[in-house]
Formats: C-alpha cells, structure tokens, sequence
C-alpha cells in the first residue's frame, strides 16, 4: 500500500500520525510525508532550515519518506489559495492509496487548508482514494466546538507497539523550538495512552475517516 501523510507544518507528520507511520512503514507499506508549504511566522522563517532538517530526520526515524515541495506555497495562503496548495499536492494524491491529512475543524487555519486541498484532490468522481484524518495537539482540541461543531469525533483508532511510540516521541523530541504545553515528547506518550485507553489498548492514535472505499 502506498501511504501519503500530507502535512501543514514540520512536525505534524509526527504530531498528529507518527506512531501509525511507523506500523504502517514496519509493515512493508511505501509510506510517504509530504510538506508543500514554508512557514511564514517569525520563528517559522528564523528556523526554516532547521526545521526542514528535523522532518527529514523525523520521517526516517518512523520509516517515512520526506518529500519537500521544490516549490512550497507560503503558509499564509492555504486556505485562501486552495487551488495552488491543491496543484501542489494532487500528483503525490494521485499516487496514494491511503492518505492521512489534518482536520478541517482545526483552529489553525493553515491546517484548514491543507484539508480543503486534499479534499479537492479526493473528489470521488476523479479518483478513489481512502482519506483519514488526524489530530494535532494545541490546534484540534482548541476549538469551540459548540454543539460538536467542528469538534473531532474519531472513528478510527490505530493501534501501536511500544517501538512505534518510542519512535513517535523520539521523532518529537528532535523539534527543539516547537516544545510547548502539550507537545512534549512526555505529552505526545500521555496522548497516546488516553486514545488507546478508549479502546482498551496501552496505545493507540486516533482518526476520523473522511472517505473510505471497499
């Protein structure tokens, strides 16, 4: 199977589905991360190249293939530009037999945009591909949510071995200048026992699924 995780930012690949690309790359699968836009914020552009390198070391820890736009759109236009973010992601779509992408609730609107763009490069009628979607720390679980608008219901849970949450922590540990309440490497493992004490399990990540084919 050919998996495709298509991220907002460096580290969501590992944030939000790190743990899964870990089993899913174990398990023989071509697994892929693909980051198509640059940061714009100051700490974003101060760090840039640093953070580039820990996606590309993060995904080769969890088994990933880095792939970094050559021509990456700037985050500030995701989601007002959803089209040019979607010329940008649709070729590696097109591939894809499983693609894994951010919430569309979430408060962060670049993350917004990634997940309009995907959805557009999924549309049914050009091509089936199974798409689900996952949570970031600090960004999914901030937003109102009143009367379970826009609130994340998963549907989906992956379960993990403890080599894929030392990896997914491990993975974290190296984004130095993204650590925060929530977004430890400490966090990540906490997070990753809630969701596999949902479903009876020591670990596990969650999803929602957005389409799904049989």
């Amino acid at each position: 199977m050919r998996v495709l995780a298509v991220v907002a930012h460096p580290d969501d690949e590992t944030l939000g589905c790190g743990g899964t690309l870990a089993r899913l790359a174990d398990e023989g699968n071509e697994v892929t991360a693909l980051l198509a836009l640059r940061r714009c914020d100051p700490r974003g552009v101060a760090n840039w190249s640093a953070l580039v390198e820990c996606f590309e070391r993060a995904c080769a820890l969890l088994g990933a293939r880095a792939a970094v736009h050559d021509a990456p759109l700037d985050e500030t236009l995701a989601e007002t530009h959803p089209h040019e973010l979607h010329d940008r992601v649709a070729p590696w779509v097109a591939r894809a037999d499983l693609v894994l992408t951010h919430w569309p609730g979430d408060v962060n609107q670049v993350h917004r945009g990634v997940a309009r763009a995907v959805e557009i490069a999924t549309r049914p009628f050009r091509r089936r591909v199974n798409v689900s979607l996952f949570e970031i720390p600090s960004s999914t679980d901030q937003t109102f949510g009143v009367a379970g608008a826009h609130a994340f219901l998963p549907n989906e849970f992956v379960l993990l071995g403890t080599d894929h949450v030392r990896r997914k922590c491990e993975a974290m540990a190296l984004y130095s200048t993204e650590h925060a309440p929530g977004r430890t490497a400490a966090d990540v493992e906490r997070r990753l026992r809630v969701r596999g004490a949902e479903v009876g399990a020591e670990f596990a990540e969650a999803f929602a699924v957005a389409r799904r084919f049989v």
